[in-house]
């Protein structure tokens, strides 16, 4: 089996590139869901993507340079024990309260972080990067939208109260 510096299947240099990118990529949510008090922070986010893209990267260098063994792995098997034990975390995040469901989007947030560590493993780049972004701007889109709806609620609020129409 090879060593650590002498990968077979993919450069060195290209495991820790893909690494390094899981990682960012998975800072950036994190930093996102962090700063907004949420449920989990930037570190539970980094090491889910990085742990992903690792299993990914492992088990495709054992895979594809192990021929004249008996081992026999399957890395899509592997990729969805990945995302399915990362489902587990995720639903962890959740919590019930007076009837309402709370931590979804951070469940959903923690398994995209995963799905994007395995891409970034598979070394699907732009596809990896295109799933951040579009996470990253659902996280802020969703936030604007519930300020949004919070604002009109109040002013309604103040509608009900005062009998006006909010306008002076």
């Amino acid at each position: 089996m090879p060593g650590f510096t002498d990968m077979a299947y993919i450069p060195l240099w290209e495991a820790c590139l893909r690494v390094l990118l899981s990682a960012g990529a998975a800072l950036a949510i994190g930093f996102e869901r962090q700063y907004k008090n949420k449920p989990l922070d930037l570190r539970p986010y980094t090491l889910v993507a990085v742990g992903s893209c690792l299993a990914v990267l492992t088990v495709m260098e054992i895979a594809f340079t192990e021929h004249d063994s008996q081992l026999s792995i399957d890395p899509a098997k592997v990729i969805g024990g990945v995302l399915g034990g990362i489902g587990f975390l995720g639903a962890g995040a959740l919590f019930r309260s007076s009837g309402e469901v709370h931590g979804g989007a951070t469940a959903a947030s923690i398994w995209v972080m995963g799905a994007v560590g395995v891409a970034f493993g598979l070394g699907a780049y732009p596809l990896a990067v295109l799933a951040t972004v579009l996470a990253l701007g659902t996280l802020l889109m969703g936030s604007f939208m519930s300020n949004r709806a919070g604002a009109e609620v109040d002013e309604d609020e103040q509608v009900a109260d005062t009998g006006t129409t909010g306008s002076s």
